[in-house]
């Protein structure tokens, strides 16, 4: 992605913070020039400093036949996100649109049938919760089947980019009306923006 110094997150730790909580992401591969996409829950794993990131799709995806052995999958994350009028800004100035995303690209392989049980009983039991969580161990047998209806990938993360851009080349004064009008907006999205920049900035 293009990344300006000035919004290049270089933290590792926040690099796995920010995909922990934002799991939702796009998987990106292609084949003979033609580009596919899929949105999907990605579990993340840290060993020894390499990440390796997991999700599943359905056989009849037409993207699965871009996966199998590709050295350049890219997985993209997106967090906070939201339009920043002009007319929030002391002076004129054009509009914008401020965001959070993380992009990580690597190698792509097949799970095994083991691998991918593991993994699907992992985020069954890490979402399902409360008095009447259907967990994984609770499942039939006829639901497990289903199982088959889907292939697994995990990717071994060669290169991540974190980027936050907040505003951060807008003076105090303009950086606090910002916050200050994504907070008294109505949608959550903008709410949430407003608490990210809050994090980076006090106002």
């Amino acid at each position: 992605m293009f990344l300006p110094k000035l919004f290049k997150v270089e933290d590792f730790n926040a690099l796995i913070t920010f995909v922990l909580r934002n799991p939702f992401a796009t998987v990106i591969s292609s084949l003979y020039d033609v580009p596919y996409a899929s949105q999907v829950p990605v579990l993340v794993d840290v060993v020894d400093d390499e990440i390796v990131l997991s999700f599943h799709l359905a056989r009849p995806n037409p993207q699965n036949k871009t996966l199998t052995k590709n050295d350049n999958v890219l997985i993209q994350f997106t967090g906070a996100h939201g339009y920043v009028s002009s007319s929030w800004y002391e002076q004129e100035e054009v509009s914008t649109w401020n965001y959070q995303a993380a992009q990580l690209k690597g190698e792509c392989a097949v799970l095994d049938q083991d691998e991918l049980m593991k993994d699907l009983k992992r985020l069954t039991d890490q979402y399902e919760n409360g008095e009447n969580a259907r967990t994984f161990d609770t499942l039939s047998e006829d639901v497990l089947k289903q199982a088959k209806g889907v292939i697994g990938y995990k990717v071994k993360v060669r290169e991540a980019s974190l980027k936050y851009k907040l505003s951060q080349n807008r003076n105090d004064k303009d950086y606090k009306n910002i916050v200050l009008n994504l907070r008294d907006s109505d949608n959550q999205d903008d709410n949430r923006l407003a608490d990210e920049m809050e994090k980076i900035r006090t106002i």
